[in-house]
């Protein structure tokens, strides 16, 4: 009897020592994990066949926060660029504002997921699967976030000084305008601000984008520009070029008062059939000239070179290519010029 017992403590105890030594659950694969708590962490999960699948679906598990984010503010720009052409407060080169801005915003946030951390790793006895825990602390997300919105808000309040204490219209459109792209690009950074921040405020702006929007609205109205094509102008470009005016938010002017005059030109030649493409070069060119001075503000220039299978079609691409230029950079070109 006395054998019998002890074999069969034996056993027991060799049954024991085995569960014993099968890991537990981790608190993190299923659940919240207690030692990285929200108000500190923002985590991410990961399940995979290996361990370093494991760990790179946990990283974008976790960065799948900001990338959402991101794809939300990149198309905020966006719309903001198309509805300030829609109500003639173009952005600067819009299409090109929103492609920077997007970039940028990108870059800090990649630089952001590179913060993110591996902690723990486990493996389920059962099914073999890799599991791994992601974490990002809060405190360093929002560092770097906070430095961004802050240089951000120190150019807003320089473009703004340099505005009211400037006295020629033109600079004051160009600071005003600047001003206004600082603060649209921070109102992304904000957003990801507020899903780092444990309170979710984040740090809101002094600065309505609205009301800037709305300031240098009225700044371009007060801009009469009448726009003059150099003699043999392809047909067309006058409307082209009238139509960005408008777009940019500039008044139009047509009679003997304007306060600027735009002359513009496309010389355009034909380079012929070329490997079975007839070929348009030219060479897009404005100048902006302050009537009451007689001073020339400004010059700019585009080269051009399009092709088509029909000679008539690759003329009309080169004047569709100089509209499209116009729409986007005549507004922050001519704002760009500087003080006489």
């Amino acid at each position: 009897m006395n054998k019998f017992l002890a074999a069969l403590l034996s056993c027991a105890l060799l049954t024991a020592g085995g569960c014993a030594s099968q890991p537990s659950m981790p608190d993190w694969v299923n659940g919240t994990p207690k030692k990285y708590q929200a108000e500190q962490y923002l985590i991410g999960r990961g399940q995979a066949a290996t361990p370093e699948e494991a760990k790179d679906r946990a990283r974008a598990d976790l960065a799948k926060i900001f990338e959402v984010s991101v794809a939300v503010d990149s198309e905020d720009i966006q719309t903001y660029s198309q509805k300030s052409d829609a109500k003639t407060v173009d952005k600067k080169a819009a299409g090109d504002y929103s492609a920077q801005a997007s970039r940028r915003i990108v870059t800090r946030t990649d630089q952001i997921i590179q913060g993110i951390q591996i902690v723990e790793g486990w493996q389920d006895p059962a099914t073999k699967a890799q599991h791994a825990l992601a974490v990002l602390p809060r405190l360093q997300a929002g560092t770097g976030l906070r430095q961004e919105i802050d240089r951000l808000d120190a150019a807003t309040r320089k473009y703004l000084e340099q505005a009211r204490a400037s006295s020629d219209i033109l600079v004051k459109i160009g600071a005003a305008n600047q001003a206004l792209e600082a603060q649209i690009e921070r109102a992304a950074y904000q957003k990801s601000l507020r899903i780092v921040d444990p309170t979710g405020r984040g740090a809101e702006s002094e600065w309505n984008t609205a009301q800037l929007n709305a300031d240098l609205t009225d700044l371009l109205k007060r801009v009469r520009v009448a726009p003059r094509m150099a003699p043999g102008a392809p047909e067309g470009l006058s409307t082209m070029v009238s139509g960005a005016l408008a777009a940019a938010g500039f008044l139009i002017e047509t009679g003997e008062k304007p306060d600027y005059i735009l002359h513009a030109k496309l010389p355009l030649e034909d380079l012929g059939m070329q490997q079975g493409w007839y070929w348009q070069r030219g060479v897009l060119e404005v100048t902006l000239t302050e009537v009451a001075t007689s001073r020339v503000r400004g010059n700019k220039r585009w080269d051009i070179k399009v092709s088509a299978q029909q000679q008539e079609t690759a003329r009309q691409r080169a004047l569709d290519q100089a509209g499209t230029i116009l729409r986007k950079e005549l507004r922050a070109t001519l704002a760009g010029f500087p003080a006489p």
